[in-house]
């Protein structure tokens, strides 16, 4: 059983808009763990450039990137331990009317994953402080 990874949905930065979860993203309530930005992201590209990308492909390095911070600065945590922790301190947005991607229909961002949430490093700092504490 594969229990070490996480899937990622792409986040917007247009929570007012009702439009957190990005238009293109992958989403489901047991299919995508947390959000993470992952639209209009200033990135490199070949040829010494830089440019405007936005998918789920600059979200997943979005939580890689937190994962392995983590990790550094946490070495004796486990992944398992990273990734719960990751999961846990998700800044939650259930509750709110947010649009369903690819339609117009609002639901409870809390339907769209399992977390309800987009990642917050800040508080997962603070969740592998407290499992550090405890060892």
């Amino acid at each position: 059983k594969l229990g070490n990874y996480l899937t990622i949905g792409a986040s917007t930065r247009y929570l007012k808009d009702k439009k957190l979860a990005a238009d293109f993203s992958n989403y489901g309530q047991t299919k995508v763990d947390v959000f993470a930005p992952g639209l209009e992201i200033y990135n490199s590209v070949p040829q010494s450039d830089y440019k405007t990308l936005q998918g789920t492909s600059m979200a997943g390095p979005m939580v890689a990137g937190v994962a392995a911070m983590l990790k550094s600065y946490f070495p004796t945590l486990t992944m398992f331990q990273i990734k719960e922790a990751i999961l846990s301190s998700a800044k939650s947005y259930k509750g709110t009317q947010q649009t369903l991607p690819g339609s117009e229909q609002k639901v409870d961002f809390a339907t769209l994953s399992v977390t309800g949430g987009v990642v917050d490093v800040s508080a997962a700092v603070k969740a592998c402080m407290k499992l550090e504490a405890k060892k």
